[in-house]
């Protein structure tokens, strides 16, 4: 059976997580990229809001609306699906909720520095994490295990 795996990041990663997404399903394995419509994903960014509607919302009324419902539904659908989240850095706080309740769900963790690790970024809680790395070999091996 194929591992499967959850790219947690920020839409500003577009492009690192295409390309790691092509990586790891070349190496075998299935992988939820929440930036590719392709597979029929729902795909959403809180930035296809208008700024005058984002600047009236908070953290809230955003989730009243119907995209960012079916949006959280879509990527808890997807995590609960993987065996494994790889976070992909820098992200934002979104993608750190994903990552723990991964790691509270018992699935593999990764946080990956795919550029490399940036001095003076760090967290405590790191430590649920079942790998920190910024090798794309490491993950391969930790997934194999």
């Amino acid at each position: 059976m194929k591992t499967k795996i959850y790219l947690a990041s920020s839409w500003k990663n577009k492009r690192i997580i295409d390309v790691i997404a092509k990586q790891l399903k070349n190496l075998g394995y299935e992988v939820d990229n929440f930036t590719d419509p392709s597979s029929g994903r729902f795909v959403f960014s809180w930035k296809e809001l208008p700024q005058k509607t984002l600047s009236n919302l908070n953290a809230k009324t955003f989730l009243e609306d119907w995209r960012a419902q079916k949006a959280f539904k879509e990527d808890k659908k997807n995590i609960d699906w993987a065996d494994a989240v790889i976070m992909i850095m820098p992200c934002g706080r979104s993608s750190h909720l994903e990552l723990g309740y991964a790691a509270g769900k018992g699935k593999q963790t990764v946080i990956y520095y795919p550029s490399g690790f940036t001095k003076g970024e760090f967290e405590t809680m790191y430590g649920f994490a079942d790998l920190i790395t910024s090798c794309i070999e490491d993950i391969t091996s930790l997934l194999q295990e």
